[in-house]
């Protein structure tokens, strides 16, 4: 009797006053949401190769962050809820700021390239929006490019990267 009293007290200390593992493990969880909300506005610009677009931004996610295939799904329906689509990248853009090197945001564009280019071509709008994303994360524009061309020398895997890396 004491023991499930005493579980429901210590959950309750942990919501008002979270420990360090907890903290940790919400930051986390906030940026994972953040960068599949920014893929999935790519995925989801224009209507022809939608369902491809939304696979590659399921790929970006597994090969960013090893998210099991049962919590990606949870988290792609839930930043895809009509009341849930982003409405400004303020937040999302802030938190990947905070969260990831240089690097790492360079990375990230080259994702968003992928996802974009899923479906044979880059219209536009999808242009427009990871150029956007790019100045706001703060990748130079030669990163940027790079990032671009590397997405485009082979979908952006392993061993296509590392061509693109040795031709430049």
């Amino acid at each position: 009797m004491l023991t499930p009293l005493l579980a429901k007290l210590r959950a309750l200390i942990e919501n008002i006053a979270p420990g360090p593992g907890i903290l940790a493990g919400r930051d986390a969880l906030a940026l994972q949401t953040a960068c599949c909300g920014l893929l999935m506005e790519v995925a989801q610009l224009g209507s022809e190769g939608t369902d491809r677009k939304c696979k590659a931004a399921s790929q970006a996610m597994r090969e960013e962050f090893g998210i099991p295939n049962e919590e990606l799904a949870l988290m792609i329906t839930g930043v895809t809820r009509p009341e849930n689509r982003l409405t400004s990248y303020h937040g999302p853009v802030a938190l990947i700021n905070k969260g990831y090197a240089p690097d790492q945001k360079a990375q990230f564009i080259e994702r968003l390239w992928r996802v974009a280019m899923a479906d044979g071509e880059i219209d536009m709008y999808e242009d427009q929006l990871v150029r956007k994303l790019a100045d706001l994360l703060y990748v130079s524009h030669d990163d940027f490019i790079l990032a671009k061309h590397r997405a485009q020398a082979g979908g952006g895997t392993p061993a296509a990267r590392a061509h693109a890396e040795i031709k430049q």
